[in-house]
């Protein structure tokens, strides 16, 4: 048979017929995903990416993925605080260390209130002092939600008075809306006689909070 004049149709190519490894990322189609493909940018929330369940393939939002500690804050008190003796008195932590979605109000109610919902971790370190001798009776801090007290930590001199300043921690976990819900950070300060009492500013009383991986 002659093929004078005519050009022969090659065979179709078949899976065997390529060497593996032989076809460069340059020759794929700029959508297919390979080991070489890389993000140009961090993808957004609403951004999905599919996975396989069994041999079905679904859709996931990248936000499922891109888990993290945030909403967060953490604040002090540029100032020291005199309380109302033997009464539970809202503390005023002015001054944001950081703050990741503005959540924390630290200029009026000063009250964490995020936006997202879940459990967050949040705690509290409150410095009692007594600015005198002989005068400290007893020091709690509490860790109010929704306007009520939720969890505190207590110390009691129980009349010996000895103590000039003491340091309370306290911490709890809690479920939040992300709409309505919010803490707020509250202490009791007992003292015998005198109005200097006072809780200390700076890196000695702080409160914070940040939302747990689930």
């Amino acid at each position: 048979m002659s093929y004078i004049g005519r050009t022969p149709t090659p065979a179709a190519l078949t899976a065997s017929d390529i060497t593996d490894g032989i076809v460069s990322n340059a020759k794929l189609a700029q959508d297919i995903i390979s080991a070489d493909t890389a993000l140009g940018a961090t993808p957004a929330d609403t951004d999905e990416f599919l996975v396989s369940d069994a041999g079905t393939l679904k859709r996931m939002d990248y936000s499922y993925i891109k888990s993290t500690n945030t909403p967060a804050f953490e604040a002090s008190m540029s100032a020291t605080q005199t309380p109302t003796d033997a009464t539970w008195t809202k503390l005023t932590y002015n001054t944001e260390t950081f703050d990741t979605a503005g959540a924390y109000d630290n200029s009026s109610n000063y009250r964490f209130t995020p936006q997202t919902a879940g459990k967050y971790f949040c705690y509290s370190q409150v410095t009692f002092d007594a600015q005198g001798v002989d005068i400290f009776h007893r020091a709690y801090s509490g860790i109010y939600f929704n306007g009520s007290i939720y969890k505190q930590s207590q110390f009691d001199n129980y009349d010996n008075y000895f103590l000039y300043a003491t340091t309370n921690t306290i911490s709890a976990v809690i479920t939040f809306n992300g709409s309505s819900d919010y803490i707020e950070s509250y202490c009791y300060f007992d003292v015998t006689s005198g109005t200097s009492h006072r809780i200390s500013s700076g890196n000695s009383s702080i409160f914070g909070a940040f939302k747990l991986i689930e």
